[in-house]
């Protein structure tokens, strides 16, 4: 009998201790999924990040944007943020409404490809041009995919290098004075090159939500003097 009841005894606290150790187990993976589940945390989009000479790219932030691949009139590709693409297109209709047809040259670049762009623009401008006119590797603003360098498709021809834009300036000036209604802004103005650290690039223009693109607008002001007061 005391055999019969000390093998119970025993039986009930195996059952016991396997329990436990199922619950713990149990545990231990909800524990690692949870902590899996924050590694791969994504920040919410960010249409007001500022990267300049001074402020680099946030880490990780190239993950918390939907980059999307698309094809220009002239067939050549780029890749751009959904929503400024989104947006871009209603600028797009509107400025064909006015018989002007623009065109996105380039926009999202990783660093790999900004390194390489530097060095285009040096081979073809220049050293001083090129520093000018492009921000380094992760402290430029082509790596979040919100800012645009346009083309013209003008009287059958493509114009997208910088200093034929530049001679179309009035063309361009019409699309500044109407691109906020679509959350874009100038990203880099005639009269803001003290604050801004870049030349001013009438073709190259930054979306940053229609509410804020209408407050820099109508202010005359740039994304740094908007965001840090400057």
């Amino acid at each position: 009998m005391k055999k019969l009841l000390i093998c119970l005894i025993a039986g009930v606290v195996a059952v016991c201790f396997t329990g436990c150790d199922e619950k713990l187990v149990e545990n231990s993976e909800n524990m690692n999924s949870v902590s899996e589940q924050s590694d791969i945390a994504i920040p919410e989009r960010n249409y007001l990040v500022l990267v300049n000479r001074t402020n680099k790219l946030p880490d990780h932030y190239e993950k918390s944007v939907n980059i999307i691949e698309g094809k220009n009139f002239f067939g050549e590709a780029f890749r751009i943020e959904e929503e400024t693409y989104e947006h871009f297109l209603e600028l797009r209709d509107k400025m064909l409404l006015q018989e002007v047809q623009i065109e996105i040259n380039r926009a999202y670049l990783d660093a790999d490809e900004q390194k390489d762009l530097i060095e285009e623009y040096t081979k073809e401008y220049g050293e001083e041009y090129a520093y000018n006119y492009q921000g380094e590797p992760n402290y430029s603003e082509n790596q979040t995919g919100l800012g645009i360098d346009l083309a013209l498709y003008f009287a059958g021809e493509k114009i997208d290098k910088d200093k034929e834009l530049m001679q179309t300036e009035a063309i361009l000036k019409e699309i500044h004075s109407v691109m906020a209604e679509y959350g874009f802004i100038l990203r880099y103005p005639e009269v803001k090159v003290q604050t801004t650290d870049f030349m001013y690039q009438p073709w190259h223009i930054r979306y940053v939500g229609e509410e804020a693109a209408k407050e820099i607008y109508e202010q005359g002001i740039t994304l740094e003097e908007y965001l840090l007061g400057e």
